[in-house]
């Protein structure tokens, strides 16, 4: 007797029922270069969990999963009207709600270099074009909001290294910061207000600490010293001891 082999990538969860809908190979026409909030998709290649999907659901996640169908993160759609169609020769879900959260286009290659492997490492990111690596940090973004529990204590102190080499965007920069400070796939902002709040604390690591910024002329000389020195300006008016290496 033949298995059926999935690789599932997402599960729709009723945040309203609290239990997951289905799961799904690939979610068609939600990451798409697009600001409109009301948005229609399909699931495609899905499995139901259990006996039936509902017709309206208040508030829908769609979790993006790994291979071990552990959510790496997730985004938030309302007011969801569900329906079996056919899309493209075979059964779908078709889904049509509201945004709360706006998926970055590139966002599925960013989180198949999650699923790549089950622990990440270092410079997963370097070799994404520029709008890829903004969607990694969306992407790492949303895991943090993901894992990590409001009751996490902010650590303080120690020192840190930032690899500069390949900081050749500003994408590149917030990818690079985010990883020496919390490791790989790591968040510490996405822009210099997205910093100034993670340096306020809540995102695990707080000032007083030092950080060490190796090859900083790599930025300086794709980013310019203005925004160079904005960013460690902002760094060092927290309380953090920069060094430009």
């Amino acid at each position: 007797m033949s298995v059926s082999i999935r690789n599932d990538a997402y599960t729709l969860y009723s945040v309203d029922e609290g239990q997951e809908l289905c799961t799904a190979e690939n979610i068609v026409g939600f990451f798409v270069d697009s600001e409109e909030s009301w948005r229609t998709f399909y699931a495609v290649r899905y499995s139901l969990r259990g006996q039936c999907v509902h017709d309206d659901v208040e508030h829908l996640e769609v979790r993006v999963i790994d291979s071990t169908e552990k959510v790496l993160g997730s985004y938030s759609v309302s007011h969801v009207h569900i329906e079996e169609v056919e899309h493209e020769g075979g059964a779908a879900l078709r889904l049509s709600g509201y945004l709360l959260d706006h998926p970055h286009p590139d966002a599925p290659t960013a989180w198949g270099r999650w699923r790549e492997s089950s622990n990440l490492e270092l410079n997963a990111w370097v070799t994404l074009s520029p709008t890829e690596r903004e969607a990694w940090l969306d992407s790492v973004r949303l895991h943090h909001d993901w894992e990590s529990p409001d009751s996490e204590v902010d650590a303080s102190g120690g020192v840190y290294e930032v690899d500069g080499r390949n900081i050749t965007d500003r994408a590149g920069l917030y990818c690079a910061l985010g990883e020496a400070l919390r490791g790989p796939g790591g968040y510490f902002g996405s822009t210099l207000d997205a910093l100034r709040d993670c340096l306020g604390g809540g995102f695990g690591l707080t000032p007083p600490f030092v950080l060490n910024w190796h090859s900083v002329k790599t930025a300086q000389n794709h980013l310019g010293d203005s925004y160079v020195n904005k960013v460690v300006n902002t760094m060092r008016s927290a309380g953090v001891s920069v060094n430009l290496c």
